[in-house]
């Protein structure tokens, strides 16, 4: 079945352009940042969750130099097979193996977050089974064309789900008030420092370029490319404050679906109100994009630490166990909610900040970065 396909591959582009992957990045992140973070943050910073946005941008911004410099140094390899090359056969399998279980348990988050959605705000009654099939057999039909297919996918949503995503913030403009922002750092600085960190681990997201990185067309471009993109959701996640300005510190932070409630507060005019469906329509399109993209690097990393030929065999396997963890991965929303809020970015920090920086030190000790260079340029 799968012998037409790698004959088709192999008589196309393999590479994703720089642009594509700016695309990718701010739609892996911006995706389901928009649900329960701004809600989160306001319950941590308060009135002064913009400087939490500042604080996460200078901290991620330095982190993803740190994916760029590891992934240069394999150029033509992922982090499941690199880790190898740097831990020895054993540990580098074990380690690469618990990033497979990162990912998916990423995977199995993402779509109990739209499942949540759905049931509070839309469809109470249905299974949550429902959700997590439907989305993993489209997402595994589109796994199966290959990364390139899926770029190119995202390519062509990208602009309509930041065009009503910008939609949304014009028109909630109106309704700010500025007053809602002071005082500023009336408790210091700590409050925003802590609201920064569940910021952190969604913008870190971006980890994805060490599983990425060879599908770039032009490699030089990457580190520049991902400055762009962290930029850009910086920059959204700012205007994401708006709803402070809108609805104060305290009733964000009691909201658990902050954007939901911003496209509520919308009137065009008395007959164009209860625009939920907008924003509806760009938590759909972008947690399908983000499975989507998930869902193949954990099937490519599966592959790579297996050694399989084709990793499109694994595609069913993965998926199936992907759709069960996400309806127990969490009893309730208020669950989801308190994990995302509290525990989330242990997690996180681990797999994005620690081990990376773990890897990259132990990578430059042992000099991988030049003998990698002496092979390339034999």
């Amino acid at each position: 079945m799968f012998r037409n396909l790698l004959s088709f591959e192999a008589t196309t582009e393999k590479k994703i352009s720089p642009k594509q992957f700016i695309y990718i990045i701010i739609s892996v992140v911006l995706s389901t940042a928009t649900i329960f973070l701004p809600s989160i943050v306001a319950s941590k910073a308060e009135q002064d969750s913009w400087v939490s946005v500042i604080l996460a941008a200078g901290f991620s911004i330095p982190v993803f130099c740190l994916y760029y410099g590891i992934s240069n140094m394999f150029k033509d390899k992922t982090v499941f097979s690199f880790l190898e090359d740097i831990f020895g056969k054993i540990l580098g399998k074990i380690i690469a193996f618990f990033y497979l279980l990162f990912f998916i348990h990423l995977t199995a988050i993402m779509i109990r977050e739209l499942y949540e959605i759905m049931r509070s705000a839309f469809m109470s009654k249905t299974p949550p089974i429902v959700f997590s099939f439907s989305l993993m057999v489209v997402a595994s039909y589109a796994v199966t064309k290959g990364f390139i297919a899926i770029a190119r996918m995202n390519e062509i949503v990208f602009p309509f789900g930041m065009g009503l995503l910008g939609f949304v913030i014009f028109f909630s403009m109106p309704y700010v008030k500025l007053e809602n922002f002071l005082p500023i750092l009336a408790n210091g600085l700590l409050p925003p420092i802590k609201g920064s960190l569940p910021l952190i681990s969604w913008m870190l997201e971006s980890i994805i370029i060490l599983a990425i990185f060879p599908h770039v067309s032009d490699s030089k471009k990457v580190l520049k490319s991902g400055i762009i993109s962290l930029v850009f959701i910086s920059f959204a996640l700012m205007l994401g404050v708006l709803a402070i300005g809108i609805f104060g510190s305290k009733t964000t932070a009691d909201f658990k679906f902050t954007a939901l409630e911003m496209t509520r507060t919308i009137r065009l005019s008395n007959y164009f109100a209860r625009l939920d469906s907008m924003i509806m329509a760009v938590w759909i399109e972008g947690i399908f994009m983000k499975i989507t993209i998930f869902l193949y690097i954990i099937v490519k990393g599966f592959s790579d630490i297996f050694n399989f030929d084709d990793y499109r065999f694994s595609v069913l396997p993965i998926a199936s166990i992907i759709v069960p963890m996400s309806i127990f991965v969490s009893t309730n929303i208020d669950e989801l909610y308190n994990f995302l809020k509290d525990k989330f970015v242990y997690e996180t920090v681990i797999f994005e900040v620690i081990l990376p920086l773990f890897i990259f030190l132990v990578a430059k000790l042992r000099k991988l970065d030049k003998k990698t260079n002496v092979q390339q340029k034999r």
